[in-house]
């Protein structure tokens, strides 16, 4: 199948739709189950696992991160962590260009693994520390990778507004159906698609969406459920176009990688052949 068959959830039955969504007391859809048997490492080397391992690595090495008066990590725990990790698609030359110092909000990938890692309850706050708790310690070891990316996998898509991220005003949408994307994903084929290719192959549309801006659900849809996925390893990204253009001004594409369908098993039922819902 490719993203011309438009929508890939009309396939499914509704009790596998509705199994596809977080229920009550849930922290993963009872549909979607993370590989019990993945090795850890597979995915040791996922952009969002290192950063936090470093995170944690340095909490536990100099007894804490240093938080400012607000809450965020001090500047030279964010430009240690920053000097260190690799991010895909995060430009670090142009962030040192443009800032004259690296405050935690001025890099991303620092600032949503500092929240993430607390949200899962890796790390801690005591007084004006950030420290490593003993789920945290566990997990940042070379021999838990599995484990941890399980644990931040289910923390990122359904215990994280990733809208906080982008400030795209419609927070919900996708995230609020993320396990119907992810299963449309699963089967949208091998090749490289845009972002709006995929945005319409494997969404929920919702009329609101098409009001403001034409190009934020296409940009909400990147940074909500694309760009996340590439920081677990289950995507990759490219950019096309000139390579002397500025990256803002080329398009990327997206791929599944082969640990997407390692990683991620789905128990739904087919309905109906692919092709356009009337």
């Amino acid at each position: 199948m490719t993203p011309a068959d438009l929508p890939f959830w009309a396939m499914l039955t509704p009790p596998s739709l509705d199994a596809l969504l977080l229920g009550r007391g849930q922290t993963v859809p009872r549909a979607i189950t993370l590989a019990s048997d993945l090795d850890s490492s597979s995915v040791a080397d996922a952009p969002l696992l290192t950063t936090t391992r470093l995170m944690i690595q340095r909490a536990q090495a100099i007894d804490g991160l240093t938080l400012t008066a607000t809450g965020v990590l001090s500047r030279a725990d964010v430009l240690a962590i920053f000097d260190v990790m690799s991010w895909p698609g995060y430009d670090k030359v142009n962030a040192l260009a443009t800032n004259k110092v690296l405050n935690e909000a001025d890099v991303l990938p620092v600032e949503l693994t500092r929240l993430t890692a607390q949200t899962a309850r890796l790390l801690r706050k005591r007084e004006k520390r950030l420290l490593a708790t003993k789920l945290g310690s566990g997990l940042a070891e070379a021999e838990a990778a599995a484990e941890l990316f399980a644990k931040l996998f289910a923390t990122i898509f359904w215990q994280t507004n990733l809208s906080y991220f982008d400030r795209v005003p419609f927070e919900a949408w996708p995230q609020n159906h993320i396990g119907i994307v992810l299963w449309c994903l699963s089967v949208a084929g091998e090749g490289w698609f845009l972002p709006e290719d995929l945005m319409r192959s494997c969404t929920v549309w919702e009329p609101a969406l098409i009001e403001g801006h034409v190009d934020f659900p296409a940009y909400a849809f990147e940074s909500r459920v694309l760009r996340p996925l590439s920081w677990f390893g289950l995507l990759e990204m490219r950019m096309i176009g000139d390579p002397n253009a500025p990256t803002w001004q080329r398009d990327r594409q997206y791929r599944k990688a082969t640990l997407f369908d390692l990683a991620l098993r789905f128990d739904v039922k087919v309905a109906r052949l692919p092709g356009p819902a009337h």
